[in-house]
């Protein structure tokens, strides 16, 4: 009974962790992701983006959406993030799915 309860205060802690996102340290997705990308997308519907919940769990396909532009309305978005926010971004996609 220990194990299990020590097990699920792990997950519990491991999912909070991943629901801020905090990719290098310095990087809030879920900030980010509201200043960002919110006015978009939203978590579980679809507003002029995707919802996050229908968008890739890839992370390879993720980060090409953002470094690229390749989705005609998000061109330019590869030139107001780094590195560091796309992976934090990635993170916190793929926690919301």
């Amino acid at each position: 009974m220990k194990k299990m309860i020590a097990m699920m205060i792990t997950a519990a802690f491991f999912g909070l962790a991943s629901q801020s996102a905090l990719a290098d340290g310095n990087v809030d997705a879920a900030k980010l992701f509201s200043s960002k990308c919110k006015m978009c997308h939203s978590i579980d519907k679809k507003k002029t983006g995707p919802a996050v919940r229908n968008m890739s769990t890839d992370a390879e396909v993720l980060k090409t959406a953002f470094t690229t532009n390749r989705v005609k309305m998000m061109k330019g978005v590869n030139k107001k993030l780094s590195e560091a926010d796309v992976d934090a971004l990635v993170v916190f996609i793929q926690s919301n799915q």
